[in-house]
Order: structure tokens, then C-alpha cells, then sequence
């Protein structure tokens, strides 16, 4: 009989101590038995190591270090990981009982894949269903058009993530995931079973919505650019679509000015992004932007 497939539950987390137990409670719920749970503490400074430190739990493994932001965090986690996969979470985020059972009849039907992204839902506080995000098809080509994976719920095998790791350069962070999704979309099929598993956490809270500054989303924009194409098999498998993939990351960038009230510096990124790919002007996001700056105007 094959030995069951054993999973490793990574959730970096930093100054959430008001949240974490939530998501811990989601994580620990799992129908599927053979798991651990890793909980890297980047750092925080509230009362999260005290709370966590009641936990009784023998599948669950607390470690702290110094604040080096969430790819060196996610990093970290791989390295003490024991799981033949690894699924990631954020800390203020929720799993469903039948993530990893999903994962696991997944696995075994389909001769171990690297990569596995089931759908998810977004909620509110109250864990009211607000929307469900599906993978589209043929994600290992749509990729460069956006960042469709985000961080909960993906499932990792352990050997490809420990030679392809997070970049753990600061000023990019709120856009690691992206980058590295990059790296491995131009060298592995990313399956997309049509399942719900997980749920993102819509609240006012959340790292990419607040504090956003001008010029610091412009340094990591530019920054996911340069990794990007750096690397031989993104420029490889993507190079004839680097317009687009910056006209994209101008429209993230827009959205994201509109949504913190930088309304003229939301046009001017918005502007580029047309002038660099005119079609944008029929994309959803497109829209999304004129809306954001609309309602917050």
C-alpha cells in the first residue's frame, strides 16, 4: 500500500494576533489526518507568540524569527516543512474541511503534479460568500496576463519549491507570489481542478489595500518587471508578451492608487497602461479602475 501523501500547512504571519486563531481553527479542521501545521511568526509584536503558545496540538509547530517580511517568512517555512507538499496560507485567511482530502485523491490520480490550484471564494468578516474566483483555463499561458494564483490554498510539491523559492528582496513584497508564479508557470503544468477550498478574507486590514504609497508600489512594480524577465525561462515562454504584462501591472498599480484615493495618480498609471496596450480598454479591470475612482471620488 502506498504511504498516504503527508501535507505541510505554511502561515507566515505578522501582528495578527487577532485574527490568527481564526485561521488556525481552519487549518487544524482538516478531514484529511496526515498534516502538520507551521505557523512562522515574522517578527510580530502583539501577543501572538503568548496566545499561540496555549495551543495543544501535536500537528502544530510554532516558529519565530526576526521581521524579514513574508517571502523570507514562506521561505523559512519550506525549509522546516516535513510535508511531501506544501499549501500555503495567510494568516487571515480560512481553509475548508476538504482542502487537503481534495488535495490528496488529486495527487494520487493524477501521478503526483507539481502544482495544484483549486478556486476560491472571497468573504467578508461574517464568512459571507462574496465572490468565487475560478482558475481560468490554460493558466500556464493566461499567467502573464495577471496574477490569477494568489497565496491560500495553493498546493506545492516540496522538491520544486525548495530549488524555486520566494525572492526575498523587501521592496517586493506584495508581489513575490507573482513573480514566482512566473518562474514556475514557465517551467511546470499548474493543474486547476474546479474545486472551492479555501477562502481570501476580504477585510480592511489586508497588506495590499492599506498604506499604499505612490512611490513604493511604482519601485515594486518595476522591480516585478526586472525579476521577472530575468529569468531565462520567463523570457523564454512569455518574452512576446512582456507589453502586456506590463500594460497589467500598470492596471494593478492603477486599481490600487484608485482604491487609496490617489485619484490623478491612478489616471496617470492608467494612461501608460492604455498606451502601451490600447485593447485594455475592453478588459474588465479596465472598468474596474474607472468604477474604483468613481466611488471613492
Amino acid at each position: 500500500m502506498n504511504k498516504p501523501v503527508f501535507f505541510s500547512i505554511i502561515i507566515p504571519t505578522y501582528n495578527r494576533a487577532h485574527m490568527i486563531l481564526q485561521t488556525l481553527e481552519t487549518a487544524f479542521a482538516q478531514t484529511y489526518p496526515h498534516f502538520e501545521v507551521i505557523l512562522i511568526d515574522d517578527g510580530s509584536n502583539d501577543n501572538t507568540e503568548e496566545l499561540v503558545k496555549g495551543i495543544k496540538n501535536d500537528k502544530f509547530i510554532y516558529y519565530k524569527k526576526t521581521n524579514e517580511e513574508r517571502a523570507v517568512a514562506r521561505n523559512t517555512g519550506f525549509n522546516v516543512a516535513k510535508g511531501d507538499y506544501i499549501t500555503l496560507l495567510d494568516s487571515d485567511d480560512f481553509l475548508y474541511p476538504n482542502h487537503l482530502e481534495e488535495a490528496s485523491k488529486y495527487i494520487e490520480t493524477n501521478q503526483h503534479p507539481e502544482i495544484i490550484r483549486f478556486n476560491y471564494d472571497i468573504v467578508d468578516s461574517d464568512k459571507k460568500i462574496l465572490q468565487v474566483v475560478k482558475m481560468p483555463e490554460k493558466i500556464n499561458e493566461k499567467i502573464i496576463l495577471g496574477n490569477f494564483l494568489g497565496c491560500s490554498g495553493i498546493i506545492l510539491r516540496k522538491d520544486i519549491v525548495i530549488h524555486n523559492t520566494f525572492n526575498s528582496d523587501r521592496a517586493l513584497s506584495g508581489s513575490e507570489d507573482y513573480e514566482l508564479w512566473l518562474r514556475l508557470a514557465a517551467r511546470y503544468k499548474i493543474q486547476t481542478p474546479g474545486i472551492v477550498t479555501c477562502s481570501l478574507h476580504s477585510h480592511k486590514e489586508r497588506s495590499v489595500i492599506i498604506n499604499i504609497q505612490e512611490e513604493t508600489l511604482q519601485e515594486r512594480i518595476e522591480l516585478l518587471i526586472k525579476y521577472a524577465f530575468e529569468d531565462s525561462a520567463v523570457k523564454e515562454k512569455f518574452g512576446g508578451n512582456k507589453n502586456h504584462f506590463i500594460s497589467y501591472c500598470l492596471i494593478y498599480a492603477s486599481l490600487h492608487l484608485a482604491i487609496a484615493r490617489l485619484k490623478k495618480a491612478s489616471l496617470r498609471y492608467l494612461l501608460k497602461a492604455i498606451k502601451i496596450n490600447p485593447l485594455l480598454i475592453t478588459d474588465k479591470r479596465f472598468y474596474g479602475v474607472i468604477k474604483t475612482l468613481l466611488i471613492n471620488g
